[in-house]
Parts: C-alpha cells; structure tokens; sequence
C-alpha cells in the first residue's frame, strides 16, 4: 500500500508538471491581449488628398427634424417613391390614343419616330418575340413566326401534362406581326401600326393514312392586331383598364372602298374611296398584312417602295421551306414603286417599275389584285 501511494503522489507530480509546461508553452504562442487596449494611443485623423472629395450623405437617407412620427415619415417617402416611377425608363406617354377607322386601328403617340423608336422595340424584346428584321431609318419591325399556344385546346388531361411537361403539346397556329412608324399628321407626333400575319397546320392525306403536313396562310385577325395595340399602349404607361374597354373595331360600311379598273389601253388602277390621308393609312396596312417588304416610304410623293415575289408561288410552299429561299428565288424578286395620286374624293393607286415608269405586266397586276382583297 505505501508503494502505490508513492507511486501515485508520482504520477500526480509528473501530470501538473507536464500542466504548467503546457499553459507556459500556450501562453508563448498565444500571449493574453486582453489589457492590450489601456495601452492604445489617439490615431492620426486621415487627411483626404487635395484632388479628391469628401463624398456626403444622400438626402433620401436623412431623416428631417420635423418628421413627429414614423407614419409621417412613411408617407413622405411613399410620396418619393411614386414620383420616381414616373421618371423612369419608361415614363408615361401623354396624349396617348388609340385610334380608329373602320376595322383599321392605330396607336397615336407624342414624340418623333425616332424619339419613341427604343421604347416600342422593348415592348417585342420583352414578350419573347424575336425579331427578323428591324430598320430604324423606316420605322419597320418584324417578328418571326411564333407559336399560339393560346390555341391549344383545355381540358382536364391537358391540364395535368402541362403542368409536368407544357411542351408536350404544340399548336397548329403560328403568327407573326409587323409594326411601322409613321410621322403623324400633327407635329412631334407617330402613328405605330401592328399588322398580323398567320399561318395554319394542315394535314395532307384522309384520316386512315396522313402523308405530312403543310404549313398554309390563314387570314390576318383585325382583333389581334388592336389587342396587340392596346398591350402596347399599356406598357408604355397607359391606364389598362381604359385600354381594357376600348372599343376593338367598328361596323364596317356597307358600300365598296375599293375597284379594280382594268382596260386593255390604260394601265390597272385601284381606286381608293378614300382622300389621300386615309387611302395612304390604308394601303400601308394593306401592305403589311399581305407581308409585302415595304424598303421605303415618301409620304409626301405618295409612293412606297417595295420589293416583291410570287406571293402565290409563296403561298403553296411549307412553312419550313418559306424560311429558306434559293438564289433562283432571290433573283426573282423585283423592285416595284406603289404610287398614290389624290383624285378629289378619291384616291389612284398604280404600280410602277423600279425607274418610277408605268408598269402594265400581270405582277403589277397581281400586286393590285393583292392590295384589292384587303381593301374592298
């Protein structure tokens, strides 16, 4: 028994010595700083160069002596808030209108067409279109074809796949749209017309064997292109309950706007029952509904330049194929001028050749034709 208490009073004296070397050993590399502080002395204030400026605090971050309570406070800064939205990007248009003639709308904006040209463009950006085709100098925006899906039949099924897998259903509509500028008739101002174009799946073959399916134009809707218009208009600040309940198209009238003359001594004319301000509204958008490609435009010697293909020949392609054109197919497209000449009441249209002489061919022909059908 007193061995092992010996023993133990040893190992007890190896354990604190090996302690106290330890705390010794720790205290070394990491010293207590804990009163370091009572040392510390005043530092030197740091002086700013001479060709740099103090930076001070922003108004919006202080708080006025007179604020008496946190809800006063609140309210001003909601105040702020509102009168910064409306300097934004994007600040609201005044004397924006939507305006009307017959089944043919447009959108009246304050502004030149290159003033307002930046913030119609955003419009398309945004909504996912994508653009084929764009020229500022002549105001001209085209999309390429997109799907419908609006189209798309609902169900219960339909429903609950797309929920999952929204793809696994495709639409046999496609649309694309067309947007000019205009100089309006005032001064400062622009008239944006939106024009539609659609295409349509058909299925070749009976309902036993289907061989393909082809991609053929369907009408152009007068209702999409207004609600394309009336979107628009709100995103570029208009009140979307006004455009909500904007009328979307009137009665048409009953008499013709349009004939067709054709003899054999003079050249085709189409007659616009319209004065010359309407008739060239009205052939612009008779234009771009047919998908003319309108290069350019002189409003004051009533003429557009086009440039034009079969559109028949066009027509029975598919929809892939019409993405593609061969040389053969490039080097028949032709230059044509589209000339309006004020007629009392009336308004003349004749077709021209690129040198600005008149054209008696059946393409001239086929082009009134084309503009006739939208017209009448």
């Amino acid at each position: 028994m007193p061995y092992l208490y010996n023993l133990s009073k040893y190992f007890v004296s190896i354990l604190l010595a090996v302690s106290l070397a330890g705390c010794s050993v720790v205290n070394k590399i990491f010293p207590d700083r804990s009163e370091d502080y009572k040392k510390a002395k005043p530092a030197v204030r740091l002086e700013v160069p001479p060709d740099m400026n103090t930076t001070t605090l922003s108004d919006s971050l202080i708080v006025n002596d007179d604020s008496t309570s946190l809800s006063d406070y609140d309210a001003r800064q909601q105040q702020e808030s509102v009168k910064t939205a409306d300097t934004g990007v994007l600040p609201v248009q005044e004397g924006m209108l939507l305006k009307r003639d017959r089944d043919r709308h447009w959108l009246l904006l304050q502004g030149t067409p290159d003033a307002v040209w930046s913030r119609v463009r955003d419009f398309w950006m945004e909504r996912g279109f994508l653009i084929v085709q764009e020229d500022p100098a002549t105001g001209i925006l085209e999309t390429d074809w997109a799907e419908n899906r609006s189209s798309i039949p609902q169900g219960p099924i339909r429903n609950l796949i797309g929920k999952v897998f929204d793809n696994a259903y495709s639409s046999s509509y496609r649309d694309k749209f067309r947007m000019r500028l205009e100089r309006g008739e005032e001064q400062d101002t622009t008239e944006v017309f939106i024009t539609h174009q659609g295409m349509e799946e058909e299925l070749e073959g009976d309902a036993d064997q289907i061989r393909a399916s082809v991609w053929v134009p369907r009408p152009a809707d007068p209702e999409l292109e207004v609600e394309k218009l009336k979107q628009l208009a709100v995103f570029l600040g208009a009140d979307a309950g006004l455009m909500a309940n904007a009328e979307k198209s009137s009665q048409l009238a009953s008499e013709q706007r349009a004939n067709l003359l054709i003899s054999e001594s003079e050249p085709a004319t189409l007659v616009v029952h319209e004065d010359y301000s309407r008739a060239w509204r009205s052939v612009g958008i008779a234009l771009d509904r047919v998908g003319f490609a309108v290069e350019d435009r002189n409003r004051s010697d009533g003429v557009y330049y086009v440039s034009y293909r079969d559109v028949e020949s066009k027509n029975k392609k598919g929809f892939l194929s019409r993405l593609f054109s061969t040389h053969d197919e490039e080097s028949a497209t032709r230059q044509y001028q589209i000339k309006l000449t004020e007629d009392g009441a009336d308004t003349r249209t004749n077709i021209l050749n690129a040198e600005g002489e008149s054209e008696q061919s059946t393409t001239a022909l086929r082009i009134l034709n084309l503009l006739y059908e939208k017209l009448k």
